[in-house]
Order: structure tokens, then sequence, then C-alpha cells
């Protein structure tokens, strides 16, 4: 990886470490976390700070970011989170049923988490965090990303993707289209072990705004938990999305119907 693009990266993992932190941290807590060497981390904190992004306390010797960072994605906000409403749900969400609830869109051949809300210790996902990613055709959240596609897309993704991922069988084609057909029809999609052995998905598609991926709710929970409530797991999330459709419905200049 060229070194300007490994910087940029470790931009971005820096604000999503602290993202998931939410409390200032030091030169080696940072460093620690993202297996980063000292002397480079010494240097790019040091150079967000000069820029801004981040303030330094000197007593404390720890970082935290700015408000002009928090700034750079405002307008996103505005349109996405508005008064809070996608993560109040995801709070509410994971109250009623106890299950992490992840909120997922497409990134490359693969989905990844942008927001995760870790459910009770019943859940048993407790590794699950924002920015991990998960298998495009075999996870409940790719399976709904996947539904929104034409069939020439899909058959061009599946050649791609088992060219290119030698850790699991090859995804037959008609095998997904059988799973993308029982999506549409029932509304979500529902996967089993995945990525987290013993674990479970049900997911859902989330009104997105406009000039904004599709985005994907889910619900992870221990399997056989999954199993039992899956009745009730999938009238929560259902209840869930179309609170926030009817939220996202009053904002008709930043309203997009999902994208095909």
């Amino acid at each position: 990886m060229p070194a300007s693009v490994k910087s940029a990266q470790r931009v971005v993992e820096v604000f999503e470490f602290f993202a998931q932190r939410r409390a200032p941290a030091t030169l080696s807590q940072v460093a620690s976390a993202l297996d980063y060497p000292s002397s480079s981390t010494f240097a790019l904190l040091n150079t967000l700070r000069d820029l801004g992004y981040l303030d330094y306390e000197r007593e404390q010797r720890t970082y935290v970011p700015t408000v002009r960072a928090a700034l750079l994605g405002l307008w996103v906000n505005d349109a996405l989170l508005a008064d809070g409403t996608v993560v109040r749900l995801m709070y509410q969400l994971r109250d009623e049923t106890e299950c992490t609830v992840t909120l997922g869109i497409q990134s490359g051949f693969q989905v990844q988490y942008i927001h995760v809300v870790k459910g009770g210790p019943a859940a048993g996902v407790t590794q699950v965090v924002a920015g991990v990613t998960r298998p495009l055709l075999r996870s409940a959240v790719g399976q709904v990303i996947l539904a929104l596609k034409p069939r020439a897309e899909l058959r061009a993704l599946v050649t791609r993707i088992n060219a290119e991922d030698k850790s699991a069988p090859p995804v037959r084609f008609n095998e997904l289209l059988a799973k993308l057909d029982e999506c549409r029809e029932r509304g979500y999609a529902y996967s089993e072990g995945v990525a987290t052995p013993g674990s479970g998905t049900i997911a859902m598609l989330l009104a997105a705004p406009r000039h904004q991926p599709p985005m994907v709710l889910g619900l992870a929970t221990r399997i056989p938990t999954l199993r039992t409530n899956r009745a009730r797991y999938r009238d929560a999330l259902l209840q869930v999305v179309k609170a926030h459709r009817e939220h996202m419905e009053l904002l008709p200049q930043t309203f997009s119907a999902p994208r095909r």
C-alpha cells in the first residue's frame, strides 16, 4: 500500500478509535489499540492537532477530537441522523430485544458495520464493533443489499467474489437467487454462523437519505435465542424500520427510496 494511502487509512482509524472509546486517550493508548509504531502515532496525532482536529491536554497528556472534527460530517448527520433518530432507535431496539444492533452498508465486496450498539451478555456477540466487515454474499446484511441489485450485477459479483475469496466454499448463483427471492418476499434476511460461530442475524432495509448507499439494520444474538424469538425480533425490527421511514418521509429534500 502506498505511504500516502496508508496515512489516509490511519487518519480514519484514529477517528474510529475515538468514536468507539468516547474519551480522551494518550499516545501510547492509541498506538497500542491500533498497533501503530509510537513514532508514527506521535507524528500523526500532532499533525491532526496542528490542523485543529485533535486537542492535546498537556497535564494528562491526552488527545481528544475537537468540534472541528465533528463538523466534517455534519451535513451527512443532518440528513441521516437528524435528531438522533437512527441511533436512538438502535438503542431502543437493543433495550427491547437485548440483541446486538448493527447498521451496515456495502463496502466493496463486503458489508461494513458503520454503527454498533452492543447487546447484553446473553447476546454473545462481543467482538462486533463499528468498522468490522462481513461477507457480502453470505451475511444477512449483505443479502438485503443484494436483493436490490439487478441479476447481471449479481452474477458479476458472484463470479468475482468466488474467484478472489478462497476462505470459504464458492457461492452457487442459483442458490443465492433463491435466498434473495425469499428475502424480497418476506421483507428480511436471516443468517446463522456466517462470521461469528454460534451467532445469527436477522436484517432489514432501512430508509436512506439521498446520495447515500442502502443501509441495513440488523439484530444479532446467539442462534438458539434467535430461533426461539425470531418472530418477535422480526416484529421489533419492522417497527423500528417503519418508525425511521416515517421520520425520513418528513424530510423530502433528503429522503431517497432505496437504490436499485
